[in-house]
């Protein structure tokens, strides 16, 4: 018996074991689990059919962060965990009692995986409890992946393209994949012995439930969503020895070919015709584990996306967000300043006006210290490197984290041509404390060679966060001709005071069941110039409801107070005078769930503006037909009427976006838009074929 019982034991539940030390795989905690290795790697086609995955212990602890948050999730996962030399290797099995009902249609890499079943792999791979890399897999293995930089994360963070396989496969049980991350596309300290914070996380799309391991509050994240970056609540991925780090080299040269074409807006003759032909290229070198450089030469950016139409009705400058993807990646640790508003660096000031000739980047991290630098070379072609007609832009960023959650920082920015310079120096700090709580401050400084633009800015700001209750003030001071080279800023001269009260509550109402949270908020905004005079005022309430599956609804109430001490043009034609406007509005918007097959949004505000009204309405709707064809339309128009000349008219964008897929490998996408200003109907269509993962192929045409 004794005999028959250890056979059994060795045979039929074979003790899982590191093949390197033989040592036995203590089974996954709550927050804690061992990769096993293997000497054989698996194939990875999502079927977990491989003898090993058997024998090793999953993990299974899923606690939802919403919408029930601490209970356990509703649809059985698991997670096994193996790795060999090269690769981190994860099985996904995402049980179902209902397969049918799997929602999985993007197979946009990059795309929209948020309205399908989909999980996520975060890897703080320095154990800092600040930074990780994030992995997100659909339920048809569409990849999509992000860096978190300080425990935040937000749509920008997305820009990150890492290379690695995943693929799935759906039956009657649910849905099952296997993920292989190359070790060379992570950059970890050195050390034989490693351990990396890890989390996981499951998306039941139709029930709009995440759950998560290890266990991680709705009170760290203030939403599941937000509950994915608190990275310093991570539990701990043991066992991974002598992997093999490798020097990760990519190369992406190009050749770009393409036909304009310029023709008279009466007489449609033409009048311009030309061929062009470019070539360059870019290239990522791993020089370590921990420091990765990034060399481009006549950069190309003819795949980027179109940026989106927008009317600028006040008299501020808009902000166009950064597309192009060499400044893309690792951009949150080039990160200072207030986002969008009033940035230290901003990469899109980069070859505005001027070709991109050359550049290089590193970036990496040497225990606590994060750190990068960026050195661009801007003109007119190539023949214009390092002469008297280009210009170098450098940026350099170090970070450094000191104690538990509270990092410190520097950077310097420089813009500098033959007879003229623009830098900037600055210095900013950030301390997360209780759940969702932070301090953070930044004070800048520019020196121009013209004098007259030598300039300081800071900002202070609290935040005191729960899932419940929140309050923030902070502080913004810009000087008069504060203007950064490589920044961007919305409004100088000013000194602003902000402060905001936010009461959230999880709600059980029996008579509405639907409805999951509420939302109240009142927030209020004072800015004075420098002179101390005041210029603007801004006091709003807000009301919102959020129901159990992402539909939500808002209405707000705004009192503005606006002083021009001088003309402002509208548009070309229309002037408002310098003096004080006082002026209110309501605005009432919704959107339903984006991951149905129809979706909608539909927003209208109304009241007072300036000396006279406005009235704004917009609407979106959308119609995800099947995996190969999702179409998004919108309009917006405003209706303005001011007593001035030529003040009543009306502005109105609309836009198409159609996105038509093959496979995973093959998919196209294209932007239609049109505003009554510029009367140009303009389309943007992009062809990408993914050949080889890490590998493009575009087509790309664009016309206004």
């Amino acid at each position: 018996m004794r005999l028959a019982t250890l056979f059994l034991s060795l045979v039929v539940f074979p003790r899982v074991a590191d093949a390197q030390t033989s040592v036995r795989v203590p089974p996954p905690t709550t927050n804690e689990v061992t990769a096993v290795f293997v000497e054989e790697s698996p194939r990875i086609d999502g079927h977990l059919d491989e003898a090993f995955w058997q024998t090793i212990a999953p993990v299974t602890d899923f606690i939802q962060v919403w919408p029930e948050d601490g209970s356990p999730e509703t649809e059985r996962t698991e997670v096994r965990i193996a790795y060999d030399r090269d690769f981190l290797y994860f099985a996904f099995s995402c049980y179902d009692a209902n397969p049918e009902l799997i929602r999985a249609k993007n197979l946009e890499r990059g795309g929209r995986n948020d309205r399908d079943d989909h999980v996520y792999i975060g890897l703080d791979t320095y154990q800092d409890g600040r930074n990780a890399y994030l992995f997100e897999m659909n339920a048809l293995g569409t990849q999509d992946d992000a860096t978190i930089t300080d425990e935040g994360i937000t749509i920008d963070s997305f820009s990150w393209d890492a290379v690695f396989r995943s693929e799935t496969v759906i039956n009657e049980a649910g849905w099952f994949m296997e993920v292989a991350i190359p070790f060379r596309q992570l950059r970890f300290p050195e050390g034989d012995d490693l351990s990396f914070g890890l989390m996981l996380s499951r998306m039941v799309n139709r029930k709009n439930e995440r759950g998560m391991w290890p266990r991680i509050g709705l009170d760290y994240g203030g939403s599941s969503f937000g509950a994915l970056a608190a990275v310093s609540r991570y539990g701990t991925l043991r066992g991974l020895r002598n992997v093999r780090r490798g020097r990760n080299i990519e190369i992406k040269p190009y050749l770009i070919a393409g036909a304009q074409e310029v023709r008279d807006d009466l007489s449609l003759a033409t009048t311009e015709s030309e061929v062009t032909f470019d070539a360059g290229g870019d290239l990522k070198y791993g020089i370590s584990s921990n420091l990765t450089l990034d060399l481009t030469v006549n950069t190309d950016f003819a795949q980027v996306e179109a940026d989106n139409v927008q009317l600028n009705l006040s008299r501020f400058s808009l902000f166009f967000p950064e597309k192009r993807e060499f400044f893309l990646e690792r951009s949150g640790l080039f990160e200072h300043g207030n986002p969008r508003s009033t940035q230290t660096f901003f990469s899109r000031r980069i070859g505005l006006t001027d070709q991109i000739l050359a550049g290089a980047r590193l970036t990496g991290q040497l225990g606590p210290v994060s750190s990068g630098i960026l050195n661009i070379e801007t003109g007119g072609d190539l023949g214009d490197l390092l002469g008297a007609r280009s210009a170098n832009n450098t940026v350099a960023r170090v970070r450094t984290n000191l104690l538990p959650r509270a990092t410190a920082g520097a950077i310097f920015t420089n813009l500098q041509t033959d007879s003229t310079y623009n830098r900037a120096a600055g210095v900013d700090a950030q301390v997360r404390f209780w759940t969702n709580s932070e301090f953070g401050a930044w004070f800048t400084n520019v020196w121009d060679s013209d004098s007259t633009f030598n300039d300081a800015a800071g900002h202070a700001s609290l935040r005191l966060r729960n899932e419940t209750y929140g309050a923030s003030a902070s502080f913004t001071s810009v000087g008069e001709t504060y203007a950064p080279a490589l920044g961007f800023v919305r409004r100088r001269d000013l000194r602003q005071y902000t402060g905001e009260l936010v009461y959230s509550p999880l709600v059980q109402i029996a008579a509405l069941p639907f409805i999951r949270r509420l939302t109240l908020e009142g927030d209020y905004g004072y800015i004075e110039g420098q002179d101390g005079a005041v210029q603007s005022t801004r006091a709003e309430g807000e009301i919102g409801v959020e129901f159990n599956r992402r539909d939500r609804m808002q209405l707000e109430v705004e009192r503005q107070f606006e002083r021009l001490e001088d003309s402002f043009f509208i548009r070309p034609d229309a002037e408002l005078t310098p003096g004080d406007y006082t002026f209110t509005k309501v605005r009432l918007e919704g959107e339903t769930d984006s991951s149905r097959p129809v979706f909608a949004s539909a927003d209208v505000s109304t009241g007072a503006f300036f000396s006279g009204n406005r009235t704004d309405v917009g609407g979106r709707v959308g119609w995800r037909q099947s995996q190969h064809l999702v179409l998004e339309g919108g309009v917006d128009h405003s209706i303005i009427d001011l007593p001035i000349a030529n003040g009543e008219f009306t502005a109105t964008t609309v836009s198409l976006s159609i996105l038509g897929a093959i496979s995973r490998s093959l998919f196209a996408k294209s932007l239609i838009q049109y505003d009554n200003f510029s009367r140009d109907l303009q389309a943007n269509i992009r062809i990408d074929w993914i050949h080889t993962p890490g590998s493009d192929l575009f087509v790309v045409f664009n016309t206004s």
